[in-house]
Formats: structure tokens, sequence, C-alpha cells
């Protein structure tokens, strides 16, 4: 059977973090094993283009506070249709207080053919209480995608909190195929209300806007489609016991 350069860089770097330490995690400090379910985003969306569907980190994670393995998706659909979607699996490591590196493989299943990269990423609380999440992607042919979501958590009462978000996508490579262009491929910049119904359970109202660059936008045009989007948007932030904000 032949393995592909990203499944062994994957299969590589999991083997150095997760030798020991994760029996020793458990063993020596007693932490119990913990499982949480959540989705950071799942979001009806309206305004100018089609309208869609969202979901952002719908995740299982399985773990330690040190050690942890996360099934993951995000994706979105556009009048029913899924348009984009992925599945990302990956081994987490504590690396200190505020940050947690991270080793694993995605898939990206919409748009088609299907996509597969190892993952190499590094999350966490950055100063001013940015919650950061960031990963370097190395898929076919040795094409490079880079990943950036930082978002910052503004407290109005102790039930209201307003949330700003930034992203940005780039990649090394153009691939025709899945409608991709080289260097930055896509920002988004978003606002979002929430209200804190219940400890796990934060619906919330918000705008985003999504613009399209270069070689990307290109040919996002060359299909007749626009090269940015505004929506309204209206959904939840949903967990399991224990929460994120435990």
């Amino acid at each position: 059977m032949s393995i592909n350069k990203p499944t062994t860089l994957f299969l590589a770097l999991c083997a150095s973090l997760s030798s020991g330490p994760v029996l020793a995690d458990i063993k020596m400090n007693g932490n119990p094993i913990i499982t949480k379910v959540s989705v950071q985003s799942l979001e009806y969306g309206f305004g100018s283009g089609a309208n869609t569907l969202n979901w952002e980190q719908a995740q299982l994670q399985i773990g330690t506070d040190l050690n942890g393995l996360s099934i993951r998706s995000n994706g979105h659909t556009e009048n029913g249709k899924v348009e984009e979607a992925n599945l990302i699996v990956q081994y987490s490591r504590g690396i200190s207080a505020f940050w947690d590196l991270q080793a694993g493989w995605k898939r990206d299943i919409r748009p088609q053919p299907n996509r597969d990269s190892a993952v190499f990423g590094l999350s966490g609380t950055a100063p001013y209480s940015f919650e950061v999440e960031s990963y370097v992607g190395i898929g076919r042919g040795g094409n490079i995608e880079f990943y950036l979501d930082a978002e910052k958590e503004l407290l109005i009462t102790n039930r209201w909190m307003l949330a700003p978000q930034f992203s940005v996508n780039a990649f090394s490579q153009k691939d025709t195929e899945v409608g991709i262009g080289s260097g930055v491929n896509e920002t988004e910049l978003a606002l979002r209300l929430h209200y804190v119904w219940r400890k796990n359970l934060l619906p919330y109202i918000g705008i985003a806007y999504v613009q399209e660059y270069g070689e990307t936008a290109d040919l996002t045009r060359a299909e007749g489609d626009s090269t940015h989007n505004t929506q309204w948007v209206v959904g939840c932030l949903l967990y399991t016991s224990p929460s994120p904000r435990d």
C-alpha cells in the first residue's frame, strides 16, 4: 500500500508528539479524560447572494487538559446545496498555559474532487484575549495552505457579548479544479452579538463580509459569480458540559 506525502508527515509528527506524554499525563498527573461536543457557529445567512447555512468548528473532543484528539468539520450550503465542507482529525498537545500545538489530517470534501492534506496548527489565547486558530496544510503536489482565524469576546453585560472575528486563507499554488488561486484566497470579517441564554447555549445575530482576491477572484468571475458577499446571520453557539467557557 502506498502512503502519500501528507499522510507520512502527519504520522511522523503525531508519533513524535504523542510518544509517552499521553499516558504520563493520565498516570502521573491524574488528569481525567473528558469528552466535549461543541459547535462554535451554526448559522443561517441571508443578504446579497444566495442564502446559506454555515457551520464552523462542529467538533468532538476527547482527552485531558494536556493531550487530546478532536474530529471537526466546517462548511456551508448555498440554497440547500453543499458548496464547501471539510473534515479535520487532529492530535493536540498543550505547550503552555495558553497555547496548543496540533498535528492532523484534513480532507476537503466539497468542492470536488476531494483534497487531502497534512495539517500542523497552533491555537490558543493571544495577548489582549484574542482567541486564535491557525494551521498550515501540505497537500497534493506540495500545495501549502495557510489559515488564520482570530476572535475576541467583548462583554457588554453579564448576558450580552459582542464578538468581532477575522479570518484569512491563502495557498501557495493554483488549483483550478476546485476554484483556488495562489496567494491570498479569501478574507472574512464578522461581528456577532451573543446572548447568554444558558451557559451552554448562546444565540446570536450579526453581519459577515467575505471578499475574494487575486487568482481566486478571477476564477470566480469566470464562473459568473460575485467575488464579495455581505450577509446578515442568525445562529447559535452550543456545547456540552464541560464547556470551553468553564
